[in-house]
């Protein structure tokens, strides 16, 4: 007895409909359609791709503008100036202030400014980032100008003042420090307030970029002035080393060592002031 297997499909004729989809039924006999839909996609194609390229390339090119309109405006903020004067404005180191400042006017593309503390904006300091020549007074035994002082010790408040400090850009200063005094002070009085000045402001992370100089009122306006007219060329070429994109900003190491040993007697005491504020 034999058996036949039957078959698994049925031999010849078309599958049956219902095994089509509805869009395959729709396309069965029509392949002309799909002629023209892929002759459309590869003309159409071409022409999206272009249109989100020059989409995406535009707003590359928006972005990439404002970066650098950003960049420039920092170097120029980073290029400005500003001689600040810790002393009364008919004070011993006015005349000085002035010299420097109209020394700097004549080098300078733009004009530097002149702060005295009496009228000092906080804010507008707290937002600068350029150069600071600070000219510190120090009168008769030692003592700052009332508005010397309150500046000091808002200098102090910032530095225990985490949130404040942030807000700050003391960081990317880059000052100098002329004092003034009168060795008739003695050693611990001398120029005391240039000397606690340059260590609020280290400690607030500013870079100094030249040693103090600390003259004594006492010696005659003529030597005085010759050292400070060597003091102003050495000024502007080392305001020339430090300016944005000139690499002075790099090495840490070489800061001015002069100045540290200049106030060494009052570091101690400061230091701890600041520990203790925190």
């Amino acid at each position: 007895m034999t058996y036949q297997v039957p078959p698994l499909r049925p031999e010849g004729g078309p599958r049956g409909k219902e095994s089509l989809s509805w869009l395959e039924e729709y396309l069965e006999g029509k392949d002309e359609i799909l002629l023209y839909v892929t002759a459309a996609l590869g003309v159409l194609m071409p022409g999206f791709v272009y249109l989100l390229y020059h989409k995406c390339h535009a707003y590359y090119e928006r972005y990439a503008k404002k970066k650098e309109e950003q960049r420039l405006a920092e170097e120029l903020a980073q290029s400005e100036a500003v001689v600040i004067v810790l002393g009364k404005e008919d004070g011993i180191a006015a005349p000085w202030a002035k010299v420097i400042h109209d020394k700097l006017c004549d080098e300078m593309v733009r004009k530097p400014m002149i702060w005295w503390s009496d009228s000092l904006n906080v804010k507008e300091l707290m937002e600068f980032k350029g150069f600071c020549v600070f000219i510190a007074e120090t009168t008769a035994g030692g003592q700052p100008t009332p508005s010397s002082e309150w500046f000091l010790e808002w200098l102090e408040d910032l530095a225990a003042d985490s949130k404040l400090r942030k807000k700050a850009n003391f960081d990317k200063i880059r000052f100098s420090i002329v004092g003034f005094g009168s060795s008739d002070d003695g050693p611990a009085g001398f120029n005391k307030v240039a000397r606690t000045l340059l260590k609020r402001l280290k400690i607030l992370g500013s870079k100094q970029i030249i040693e103090v100089e600390l003259f004594n009122t006492a010696e005659t306006d003529k030597k005085t002035m010759e050292r400070f007219i060597e003091f102003s060329f050495e000024l502007l070429l080392q305001m020339d080393k430090h300016l944005p994109g000139m690499g002075g900003d790099t090495d840490e190491s070489e800061a001015p060592e002069g100045s540290s040993s200049e106030s060494s007697s009052d570091d101690e005491e400061t230091d701890e002031k600041h520990k203790k504020s925190k």
